[in-house]
């Protein structure tokens, strides 16, 4: 009986308008415990409100990464709603994202090698 078998078959699509406005992509590596999830991590960048995306694209454990440490990198991408982010305001939700990973999870960030 199709007719009862549509409502289960229905599939709502969610769209989101194309932004107006550009994004502006920065990789942000970090030095965290070995036993803190990628995902924790990732949550609190996500949190603020000008993080658009983000999403883990390297897990190292080894030399020069301290025992007992690995490195998360992220690929970061900021966007405002209203206006295009200058590099400074960037900057300055960034230096803000550090400051919250180093007090709520002892983070450091990765200094290339």
């Amino acid at each position: 009986d199709l007719e009862k078998m549509l409502p289960f078959t229905e599939r709502r699509r969610a769209f989101r308008p194309i932004p107006r406005f550009p994004t502006t992509d920065r990789d942000l590596a970090l030095v965290v415990d070995v036993d803190v999830p990628a995902e924790r991590v990732r949550s609190i960048i996500r949190s603020f409100p000008q993080v658009s995306e983000v999403s883990l694209f390297d897990v190292y454990q080894g030399r020069p990464v301290p025992e007992g440490k690995k490195s998360l990198a992220f690929a970061v991408r900021y966007q405002a709603p209203d206006r295009t982010l200058t590099d400074k305001e960037v900057g300055k939700v960034r230096g803000r994202i550090i400051s919250q990973l180093e007090k709520v999870l002892d983070a450091k960030v990765r200094q290339a090698e």
